[in-house]
């Protein structure tokens, strides 16, 4: 996890996703952030400093711009100079308004880098602070697969060897997406959400035992990888000697903790004969069928006990209920 990146790199990374154009202040690009917090210095144009923090990143909005428009010239300069000597990481100017000059100038002597965007101020601080949270947000290495299941990310655990590989080069072959192989990073970011992305400096690469290290891309193609992915779905692969029938008809829906969120939770037995990947395939399906409403154990155990309540025996229907039509 990196407790601090510069300028430099976020704007390379954000320049076009942001519409971030550099103004002024161009040699300060290589200060660093080390927060993922994004401030807009409402009190602070008005003089007021003993709350500010200048290891945030300052946004200047409309209403700002709009503040200090209407102070002197002089008094634009001084509050500018203060802010800028508390050696802040950059400024960025939204909405695509003019920096005012005294901005401008105070951020070529702090050597302070001055950005502009042409994006709302709500809109811009939203976004930069997923990014930034994302790169700083607490993470931790699990030993584990990541794939993107019908577009929900399923994390594969399991124990070394009970084929957690396999069953994720069966699942890209299937036309789902892989994500990591083998060492997987999880972030917990804003909203409950955790995400993972490989562990490797050498992403989609996996091994596959017998064959040896293969590459995704080049066998699957760009579309069969992404970089990273929300989990949205935890699924354990365990041996005949770990599997139990209870609650095998899922009424209780099983979760685990994972990076301090509760994540669903399902174990996948691993047995000769068995394609552990089309069982994730289904439980993911399950998984996206229990977030419309549709909890296919509830709805069957409702019907049993409406069956044995109105004393009809369990069976096939009647022949009167079959269509007539049917062909024999």
């Amino acid at each position: 996890m990196p407790s601090r990146m510069t300028v430099h790199k976020w704007f390379l990374r954000m320049q076009y996703e942001l519409s971030l154009r550099l103004v002024s202040g161009g040699e300060g690009l290589d200060k660093e952030l080390t927060t993922p917090q994004v401030s807009r210095p409402g009190l602070t144009l008005a003089g007021y400093f003993r709350h500010f923090d200048p290891r945030q990143m300052q946004v200047l909005g409309q209403q700002e711009i709009a503040y200090v428009s209407d102070l002197a010239p002089a008094r634009r300069s001084e509050i500018f100079r203060q802010m800028l000597d508390a050696d802040m990481p950059c400024v960025v100017v939204t909405r695509g308004l003019e920096p005012p000059a005294e901005l401008v100038e105070e951020s070529r002597r702090a050597a302070t880098a001055l950005l502009s965007t042409n994006m709302s101020t709500g809109s811009f601080i939203a976004r930069t602070i997923v990014y930034l949270e994302e790169e700083f947000g607490p993470s931790e290495v699990l030993h584990a697969n990541l794939a993107e299941v019908y577009g929900v990310g399923v994390l594969i655990q399991g124990k070394s060897g009970i084929g957690k590989s396999e069953c994720m080069l069966e699942l890209v072959k299937r036309g789902h997406r892989f994500v990591a192989d083998d060492s997987v990073v999880l972030k917990h970011i804003t909203g409950h959400r955790v995400v993972g992305t490989s562990a490797h400096p050498l992403k989609y690469y996996m091994e596959v035992r017998g064959i040896g290290i293969i590459s995704v891309v080049t066998i699957f193609g760009v579309t069969a990888v992404r970089s990273h992915k929300r989990v949205g779905l935890v699924a354990t692969l365990v041996g005949p000697d770990e599997y139990n029938d209870e609650g095998r008809t899922g009424l209780d829906q099983e979760e685990v903790m994972l990076m301090g969120e509760m994540l669903p939770h399902v174990r996948v037995p691993v047995r000769a004969g068995r394609s552990p990947a089309v069982l994730v395939e289904v439980a993911t399906m399950d998984f996206l069928a229990r977030r419309m409403g549709h909890y296919a154990a509830r709805e069957f155990d409702e019907a049993l006990l409406r069956q044995i309540e109105s004393g009809q025996e369990p069976g096939a229907a009647p022949f009167g209920d079959w269509d007539d039509q049917a062909d024999f």
